[in-house]
């Protein structure tokens, strides 16, 4: 390379961090939801720090900033780096945040050292990437890569309100949504900063993470369907016990991870009992039932052996049970050229890295449909997410922007 890398500046990483930390800050976490009023604010303190970065700005018509600096060859597809700034409810602050405040400080310390590069330079925003609103997840990014679904188009939020009108409010516009989508060539490459939402990191001492690829997910909605009967004079034998049935099939779903190892995790996230009464034999009962693992074929199997064992439990109990796919989300493995290029990044600044997956979803695997993509990982402390307690140290935060910055420079002299 011509030049050795620059540094960033650790300080005003974690002061920006900080900063947008402060906006939908909440005693019981985060609650920069997407399209709420702090999501609106965070977005137009990122768009501040794009601007003095000196990027030119524009928000797509699936509500995504977009900060492009042009390169020394126009010839060239730009080079983007990206996360997101909304959070789950009672979510973190660093979650997307560092993404998002990591790449603008790339791009603020090639401002001030005068770097130029060959390819242009892109900082995306992807609004809505946790679903927290219409429980359609990576919106944006899925726009972007072509992705959306039937089903996006007509979404209603939780509030009864339409995502046209959601969208609206942060600039975007349902009618030419398909207009965000951007085609392979367009993208030279893109790279994602991003906490690593569980232990490992913490665990092995190591401060970067080379992401390997992005785990799978596949969301099933159980309805259990026995009888509601009085709780003191229905007898045992003849009791059709919806939520005794569900326990069944929750213990059955851990065991699908645990005993059987079908797939590398699995979750009943959600149950809703009805009529929920304490003298009442439970009627019906509700599961959300989620598994990961980055093999579509494990997920299937997952899918295939719990099938089976709902008919059996369902014949034991004298239920029905009911199994829908909601969502199914393949792994995505990133490309060994991008592992190469994030070790080698790590490795220009001293520090020690380990190659893992990314047990959760995350923007990248949205984009990795039209360009290829990397991910460099940095420590939770405890493995902590999606909750008030999330933290990465101010040090952490720092050498993972460093990895990004020479991550970029690398992907510039040799893509």
């Amino acid at each position: 390379m011509a030049h050795s890398p620059p540094t960033i500046d650790a300080a005003r990483l974690n002061r920006s961090l900080d900063e947008l930390g402060r906006i939908g800050d909440t005693p019981q976490g985060m609650m920069r939801l997407a399209y709420s009023p702090a999501d609106v604010q965070g977005r137009e303190y990122a768009l501040t720090l794009l601007h003095r970065a000196g990027l030119a700005t524009r928000i797509d018509p699936a509500g995504n900033i977009i900060g492009r600096k042009p390169g020394a060859d126009p010839n060239l597809p730009a080079i983007a780096l990206g996360s997101h700034t909304d959070t789950v409810p009672n979510g973190g602050k660093y979650d997307g945040a560092l993404g998002v405040m990591g790449a603008i400080e790339v791009v603020q310390t090639l401002a001030d050292h005068s770097y130029a590069l060959r390819h242009p330079v892109e900082v995306i925003i992807f609004t809505n990437e946790e679903g927290t609103r219409f429980h359609r997840w990576l919106l944006g990014s899925r726009a972007m890569a072509g992705l959306l679904e039937p089903e996006d188009y007509t979404a209603v939020d939780d509030e009864g309100v339409s995502l046209a009108a959601r969208l609206a409010d942060i600039g975007g516009d349902l009618a030419r949504i398909d207009q965000a989508r951007r085609y392979p060539g367009e993208l030279a490459a893109y790279l994602e900063l991003h906490i690593e939402q569980g232990p490992t990191l913490h665990q092995s001492g190591l401060p970067i993470g080379v992401v390997s690829g992005i785990t799978g997910r596949a969301v099933l909605a159980v309805d259990v369907q026995g009888r509601a009967n009085h709780a003191g004079t229905t007898p045992m034998p003849d009791r059709q016990d919806a939520l005794a049935a569900a326990a069944h099939l929750v213990l059955e779903t851990q065991r699908l991870a645990t005993g059987a190892e079908i797939c590398r995790v699995a979750t009943v996230g959600h149950l809703q009992v009805r009529p929920n009464a304490v003298n009442v034999v439970p009627g019906a009962v509700s599961m959300g039932v989620e598994f990961r693992d980055a093999d579509i074929n494990a997920l299937s199997a997952a899918e295939t052996t719990l099938r089976r064992r709902a008919a059996e439990i369902a014949d034991a109990n004298r239920v029905s049970v009911d199994i829908n796919v909601v969502e199914s989300t393949p792994g995505v493995p990133l490309p060994a050229r991008m592992q190469d290029l994030v070790a080698a990044a790590a490795e220009q600044s001293g520090l020690a890295y380990q190659t893992l997956p990314s047990g959760a979803g995350h923007d990248a695997q949205a984009i990795a449909a039209i360009t290829t993509s990397g991910m460099i990982f940095v420590p939770s402390v405890d493995g902590i997410s999606h909750a008030p307690a999330e933290f990465t140290p101010p040090e952490d935060c720092a050498r993972g922007a460093q990895a990004l910055l020479n991550a970029l420079l690398l992907a510039d002299e040799r893509l």
